[in-house]
Formats: structure tokens, C-alpha cells, sequence
């Protein structure tokens, strides 16, 4: 009876070993998290302007984008960073809200009759936000996370 318990306490002891203190926020768990996140919002990016059949494929391809980067930056939140990187990750998560936001919402104004003709001649369209997730990411390679900055696109 004594060996079974002392087994029992044994294999408790390794489990929670193995399932508790290591955690989900290694370097290498959230270097994971963060390139699958910045490749999820550059992939939304670019196919934004990846031959649009016309003006209104474009503001769909617009609001598709927003929710994707909307859920990427949700998903990104959930992660554990390492404490000496919860500050970037929080920016980072900002940065992509924002960029949500930010496409969304020039989606629904282009769609406004007098701005209807906003996109005539344009080289492209630039977010404060973008630049702030590409500063978020510069931080956190500076910090060792093995990412590149989102292109554009």
C-alpha cells in the first residue's frame, strides 16, 4: 500500500512537473506566436491589393483584412509573452487593433458618395498603425524574437 501511494505521489509530482511550471511563455513559444501573427496580418495585407477586380472587390478585401488581423491580434493578446516583453506584445496587439480599425473604417468612408473618387490616382494607402506594428516588431527583434517587419504592400 505505502509503494502504491509513493508511486502515486511520484507520478503526481512528474506530471505536474511537466504540465505546470515551464509554461506557454518561453522565448521560442512566443517567437512562434508572433511570426505566425505577423505573417497572418502581412498575408491579409497583401491580398488587399492583389489584382482587385474593381473598386468594390477592393473594399471587401478591406474589410476581410480587418477581421483577420482583428482575430490575429485577439490570438496574439491570449499568448503568455516572457515578462521582459509583455510591454511589445501590448503594443504589438495595439498596432494590429488599430490597423483593424483603421482599414475598416477608410473601407466605409470610400464607400461615402463624396469620397467615392478617394482612390483615384492613389499609390497606395498608408497607416500610422502599420508603423507602429512595424516598431513594435523592430522591438521585439531588437529582444532576440527572430521577425520581420510587415511589408508593404
Amino acid at each position: 500500500m505505502r509503494r502504491a501511494i509513493l508511486t502515486l505521489a511520484l507520478l503526481a509530482t512528474l506530471v505536474a512537473a511537466g504540465c505546470g511550471g515551464g509554461g506557454g511563455n518561453s522565448t521560442e513559444d512566443f517567437q512562434s506566436s508572433v511570426v505566425e501573427t505577423r505573417n497572418t496580418v502581412d498575408g491579409a495585407l497583401a491580398h488587399i491589393t492583389d489584382n482587385p477586380s474593381g473598386k468594390d472587390e477592393l473594399l471587401q478585401r478591406m474589410d476581410q483584412a480587418a477581421t483577420t488581423i482583428d482575430a490575429a491580434a485577439e490570438s496574439l493578446d491570449r499568448k503568455e509573452a516572457p515578462e521582459e516583453m509583455t510591454d511589445e506584445q501590448e503594443r504589438l496587439v495595439t498596432a494590429y487593433r488599430q490597423l483593424a480599425v483603421d482599414l475598416s473604417s477608410t473601407a466605409d468612408q470610400i464607400r461615402q458618395p463624396d469620397f467615392g473618387g478617394v482612390l483615384q490616382g492613389a499609390q497606395g494607402l498608408s497607416f500610422e498603425s502599420w508603423e507602429h506594428a512595424n516598431t513594435a516588431l523592430a522591438q521585439l527583434k531588437a529582444q532576440g524574437i527572430e521577425v520581420q517587419p510587415l511589408g508593404r504592400h
